[in-house]
């Protein structure tokens, strides 16, 4: 029995994937259907996903195509060469102003950034599609997709997400050794429809045998969905919380407060078609999903298209740790086990 990987979308802007799948990057769902008639003719299904961001030099587009098998489709996702069109499609991004055309650039590719190895498709070698010219939030940006061979034309349309800043916390330090609300508080950006705000904390680790030094990073997720709004409302103890349930134990390691940088904050603005991707997927490592999914992607010609383009803007501050907040962590009776010492106690 033959199988065809790709999705097969059942309305524009609002779709089921209806099919078993095998095509997924990082968000992007595809599905395959095991009752596909291994003698009806092969019908092209793309797969688009492509976020552009205007404080970025270079901007990246990944574009997989559907495949038909007569193999175990989750070992054929793993072949390089099953997932992607190489030269039999052309690949261009057309800037418009006021709905006026002003530009059109040719996309080339490029192999040089691997793709991480966890995952269902083939890596760590993927082909990316590149354009390395300025864009602006006061334009939109339509992808054109045209294969070579049979004339289909894929299309995508973006705005694209302007400049934002973080206006508070305002102080170079901040406390996470109290419970209590503060604010974060940030400019609004242009063509955005939701953000997300992100936290590190940052700090050395030193081998005790080796001593080998490096730097890591805790990730954390203030707003695990986007907000509307551009004030959230927080607890900072929150940090010392989270530190504590994510740091593993480890007695062959010394670790070390930063003086500088320790917090980070990341707000991330993302405009509409972002957005409607994110409220209706669902984050996932696995290829075998059926729910409600949104794309951008369009073909005249079928519906057999997934993905989508969409734009985000991310403003960054970074913070020291006030007295009280290193003073915690490093004697606090939930933190002193993870051997943490003070910035000015790393040996030079």
């Amino acid at each position: 029995m033959s199988y065809f990987c790709g999705v097969f979308s059942m309305d524009m802007k609002m779709r089921f994937s209806a099919y078993l799948g095998a095509c997924l990057l990082s968000f992007l769902l595809l599905s395959c259907s095991k009752d596909f008639n291994s003698n009806a003719p092969y019908r092209d299904a793309t797969i688009v996903y492509g976020i552009l961001n205007a404080g970025d030099e270079i901007q990246y587009v990944k574009i997989y195509k559907g495949f038909l098998t007569d193999e175990n489709a989750y070992d054929v996702a793993q072949i390089y060469d099953s997932l992607y069109y190489f030269d039999k499609i052309t690949v261009d991004m057309e800037e418009y102003s006021n709905g006026r055309k002003i530009n059109t650039w040719r996309l080339d590719t490029t192999t040089a950034i691997p793709r991480d190895l966890n995952g269902d498709l083939s890596a760590p070698k993927q082909l990316l599609y590149v354009v390395n010219h300025p864009i602006s939030s006061a334009n939109t940006y339509k992808l054109v997709i045209t294969n070579k061979e049979t004339g289909r034309v894929v299309t995508a349309e973006t705005s694209v997400v302007g400049e934002t800043r973080i206006t508070s916390p305002a102080t170079q330090s901040v406390d996470c050794s109290h419970v209590s609300n503060n604010a974060i508080k940030f400019q609004p950006a242009d063509n955005a429809a939701a953000y997300f705000i992100i936290q590190y904390f940052n700090y050395i680790e030193k081998n005790k045998t080796t001593g080998v030094t490096v730097q890591k990073s805790l990730r954390r997720n203030i707003t695990p969905s986007p907000i509307s709004q551009t004030t959230f409302q927080y607890n900072p103890y929150g940090l010392y919380e989270f530190l504590c349930a994510n740091i593993e134990v480890d007695n062959t390691v010394d670790r070390y407060l930063l003086l500088d940088s320790c917090v980070c904050l990341e707000v991330w603005a993302i405009n509409d078609t972002y957005y409607n991707y994110v409220r209706t997927s669902t984050i996932t490592s696995s290829v075998v999903m059926d729910h409600l999914v949104y794309t951008n992607v369009e073909c005249e010609d079928d519906n057999l298209v997934a993905g989508f383009l969409g734009s985000r803007r991310c403003a960054r501050s970074a913070y020291r740790l006030n007295d009280n907040s290193q003073e915690l962590i490093v004697t606090g009776i939930n933190s002193r086990k993870f051997n943490f010492h003070y910035w000015y106690e790393l040996p030079q």
